[in-house]
């Protein structure tokens, strides 16, 4: 049962993936033939300006998924009903928090930032922008996060599924038929009103949930520990944005938004493995036996080094070639950018890489303990980012970022060495090597060897097929060699 579900959790989770993929590739593109590069850039820097929200979370949802895990492995009723119930009062105090946030930005920002548009225009835009992250908040984030937990994310990923493909036709419909960027927005923001329908039905008909209790408050104590690991969060996928928005353009927003779109496709590709095999790590460290979950962590860390490197590998030596084709008639902004893109997704693997480190320390609620790596990670980024950025503009906002991964990253490997996994730093050092080195292997031997050019999707396509199946086998062939016991029991199981 245990495999099916963990199975089932990845099936979905990874089409779920692909049908974001696409669907951002098709909207994104929209926006820009339709609306041009300043307009992208203005919705991009926007959306990061509205998920300063984010911030009065203060790491609740890792927070309560830990809570959850022991009482749903023991069928804990009572226990579950408190804690569901303690974070959906949290949630909906941040939802009303958040109305008078946005409509406070939607008054301000386009005081402060020209964003081309008329002022009563420009307020009407981010308040229909507003209107996703006021969904979530109020009516449905409480319920995902059980459902995740208790390792049923197979159907949040469903529910996302027919949410982005019913999005991106109705973009597509309402470009056709209206040439404003509020409708389009609009028809977009309605369509996200599905999501806690489909989560409240799924939750009714298969809990006893009943949220007439008292809430947990011990559940959500740890959410002021947990708020370094999500400012962190928060400023590696919001401060770019912010600083290209202040010391810079939106062409150039729009510029970083594009790469960054390729790159949350592929870091969501590999997060859609982490996001099956996290809730089952956290009721295997439940259980208490060291040795079971060693094992299981050897095989979460095995798995995020091998999709990673597959995945980030071909994102480096790809993704300036696949953005140029994207882009190839947009002459309003400078879309060329390889060593950018070279050191952004570098900083995106990396970021990916270290989630199995984190995530166990988040499983074990070790929040208040690791949150001071999460606060230097956050200073480092908006220091190097800040002082790099006058000068090197788009590289040394990804320089600054790629920096504090790196620092985040070794901090978390010494940590749950010594407090939780008490493993010997040789096994997480024998993975950077490995796979970092068949990372430079892959990208100076085919980059050095194939010379295509790429100016079509044919070609990209092509090029790219070329280039997943020589990585693919090569990381395939370090796992065979150096990982011949994991393989085995993979294999086995």
């Amino acid at each position: 049962m245990e495999k099916k579900v963990a199975l089932k959790n990845i099936v979905f989770a990874i089409i779920l993936q692909f049908v974001s993929m696409i669907g951002g590739f098709v909207v994104t593109h929209i926006i820009l033939s339709q609306f041009g590069s300043n307009v992208n850039g203005l919705v991009v820097s926007v959306n990061q300006f509205l998920n300063y929200v984010q911030l009065l979370e203060g790491g609740l949802t890792s927070v309560i998924m830990a809570a959850l895990y022991k009482p749903l492995s023991a069928g804990e009723t009572d226990k579950v009903n408190s804690v569901v119930k303690a974070a959906q009062n949290f949630f909906k105090k941040i939802g009303l928090i958040y109305l008078v946030y946005a409509v406070g930005v939607a008054f301000v920002y386009p005081l402060l930032k020209p964003t081309g548009f008329d002022y009563k225009y420009s307020i009407l835009l981010i308040l229909v922008l507003g209107m996703n992250l006021f969904v979530q908040y109020f009516f449905s984030l409480a319920f995902k996060i059980l459902i995740n937990a208790d390792r049923k994310s197979y159907y949040v990923s469903l529910t996302q599924i027919i949410i982005t493909v019913l999005n991106t036709i109705s973009v597509i419909v309402c470009a056709k038929l209206f040439n404003d960027i509020i409708v389009i927005k609009f028809f977009s923001a309605l369509i996200f009103f599905i999501q806690p329908l489909m989560f409240s039905f799924y939750v009714k008909k298969h809990y006893k949930l009943d949220l007439n209790v008292e809430p947990d408050k011990e559940a959500v104590k740890d959410r002021w520990n947990g708020f370094g690991i999500n400012l962190a969060y928060f400023i590696h996928t919001n401060t770019d944005v912010v600083l290209l928005t202040i010391f810079s353009t939106f062409a150039n927003v729009s510029v970083y938004g594009t790469y960054a779109m390729v790159i949350k496709a592929m870091k969501n590709l590999v997060y859609s493995v982490s996001t099956a095999i996290v809730p089952s790590f956290g009721k295997t460290l439940a259980e208490g036996d060291k040795k079971k979950l060693n094992k299981a962590f050897d095989i979460y860390e095995l798995a995020m080094y091998a999709v990673s490197t597959i995945m980030f590998t071909c994102g480096i030596i790809l993704i300036t070639p696949f953005v140029l084709v994207y882009t190839k008639h947009m002459t309003d902004a400078n879309y060329n950018q390889k060593l950018f893109g070279i050191i952004i997704t570098q900083a995106e693997m990396i970021y990916c890489v270290r989630d199995s480190y984190v995530s166990a320390a988040y499983s074990a609620g070790h929040f208040k303990q690791i949150a001071k790596y999460a606060y230097m990670e956050a200073i480092m980024n908006i220091v190097l980012s800040v002082a790099l950025v006058y000068k090197f503009g788009l590289i040394g906002i990804a320089v600054g970022t790629l920096v504090s991964m790196i620092y985040r990253m070794v901090a978390h490997i010494c940590y749950i060495k010594k407090d939780i996994l008490f493993r010997d730093y040789s096994k997480s050092i024998k993975a950077a090597l490995i796979f970092f080195g068949v990372e430079f292997l892959c990208y100076f031997g085919i980059t050095g060897v194939l010379k295509l050019k790429i100016d079509s999707y044919i070609s990209f396509f092509i090029y790219g097929a070329i280039t997943f199946a020589i990585v693919s086998v090569l990381t395939g062939l370090a796992v065979l060699i150096f990982y011949r016991k994991e393989t085995k029991y993979i294999l086995k199981k």
